[in-house]
């Protein structure tokens, strides 16, 4: 027996033959075998969909660190800018850039002939301050006769006047004349006093003189390569109100320096000795190692960001690093080796659902071997930039700490 619909809509009885009836039995069963077996996948496939799947990492031992990034330029490890003390015409140019100098050596002449003639004009002061002396002196002896001549008129004066020989005015006369050749003697030894130290500052006029002469003369005062020239032949230097630079010198290019600026709130770690990574546009897929040399107290003010310089002292390999390259720095504040750690995610896991509010850093997730998750409460020591030290707790190593939770996506994927 079956049903057949009519057209009003109403279900009509029908009797069919057995066999009839037991075919459709048996394609009605086979029909709702097939719909539950696509039903049950279907269900399978929404069930295997809703339950969560997790991103695991081993709880390990291995390496903390805890680090800075900051940016600085690259320097010598010694520059020195090269002036001129004088002002004057730039006659010749013995170096170049990127000439290697050694101290002494000559880097560029000012023109020596003004310089010459001022000391060729000290130098006849001086000689006309020497012959002064000698006039001086000869006067200072002339004194001296005239008063051992008045002296001995004046004795013999002496011994005549009580006698009547002589009258008491040619006594006293004899007297006058000789207190006035003493005189003389004093004024005398006090102009060869001037002469002297007229002759004194004639010398130092001299030795000025040389001095500005050799001045005209730059030399290179360190052993290092020269970075810069700041000067061409012919131009003037003009040194009245301050010192020109004419070049600058790097002593030593195998070692430089990198003067980093490190924010306020990331400066506590750094210390000196510190080991430091860097790298530079022009080598983007090299690392470079150096350390802290330096941690400088004096702070900078920019917009309102405090920042401190520190120093940082590497090898430079080759001298492929030139100054004033910009660093890209990662200083190492702290760091912990062989010791028990986490990544940092598995610290910010929450269970989907169902899970309590657990402070960050109390515990962590693990999955058990049955899949279901497993709470491990932690110690924790040093939170470096990916992972954080365990220092003690239920967890151990091998554990599957859980990251996060795998998109619907990502648990279909093969």
């Amino acid at each position: 027996m079956s049903w057949r619909a009519t057209t009003d809509g109403r279900l009509l009885r029908v009797r069919k033959p057995l066999a009839g009836w037991r075919a459709t039995g048996l394609a009605l069963a086979a029909t709702a075998a097939v719909m539950l077996a696509a039903g049950g996948w279907h269900y399978a496939s929404r069930s295997d969909d809703a339950a969560p799947s997790y991103e695991t990492r081993p709880v390990g031992v291995g390496v903390v660190e805890r680090s800075i990034s900051a940016t600085g330029s690259v320097k010598a490890l010694v520059t020195v800018d090269v002036g001129s003390q004088l002002s004057g015409l730039i006659f010749e140019m013995k170096a170049d850039f990127n000439d290697p100098v050694k101290e002494g050596d000559l880097l560029a002449i000012i023109d020596r002939a003004p310089f010459e003639a001022k000391l060729a004009s000290a130098a006849a002061n001086l000689a006309m301050a020497k012959a002064d002396i000698g006039l001086r002196e000869a006067a200072m002896t002339r004194a001296r006769a005239r008063i051992a001549q008045d002296e001995r008129d004046a004795t013999r004066f002496e011994l005549l006047s009580p006698k009547g020989v002589v009258s008491q005015k040619s006594r006293e006369d004899a007297q006058t004349q000789l207190s006035l050749a003493r005189a003389e003697l004093a004024m005398a030894a006090a102009q060869l006093e001037s002469a002297k130290a007229a002759v004194a500052l004639r010398e130092a006029d001299v030795s000025q003189a040389q001095i500005d002469l050799d001045h005209t003369l730059i030399r290179s005062p360190i052993n290092g390569v020269v970075v810069d020239r700041r000067i061409q032949p012919g131009q003037t230097v003009a040194a009245q109100y301050q010192t020109p630079i004419l070049f600058q010198i790097a002593q030593d290019l195998s070692q430089i320096l990198i003067f980093a600026q490190v924010d306020e709130a990331d400066i506590g770690p750094v210390r000196p000795g510190a080991p430091v990574t860097f790298s530079v546009e022009a080598f983007p897929d090299e690392t470079f190692e150096g350390t802290v040399e330096q941690v400088r107290l004096a702070a900078a003010k920019t917009a309102g960001v405090v920042t401190y310089t520190v120093i940082i002292k590497a090898q430079n390999p080759g001298q492929r690093l030139f100054p004033d390259m910009t660093a890209t720095v990662k200083i190492i504040g702290d760091r912990r080796e062989n010791v028990l750690s986490v990544p940092n995610d598995a610290l910010r896991f929450r269970p989907p659902a169902g899970g309590r509010d657990i402070p960050d850093g109390a515990a962590i997730w693990v999955t058990a071997p049955s899949g279901a998750l497993e709470r491990r409460t932690v110690r924790l020591g040093l939170r470096g930039d990916t992972a954080t030290e365990i220092l003690d707790g239920e967890v151990k190593q091998g554990e599957a700490a859980v990251l996060r939770v795998k998109s619907a996506a990502e648990r279909r994927r093969p």
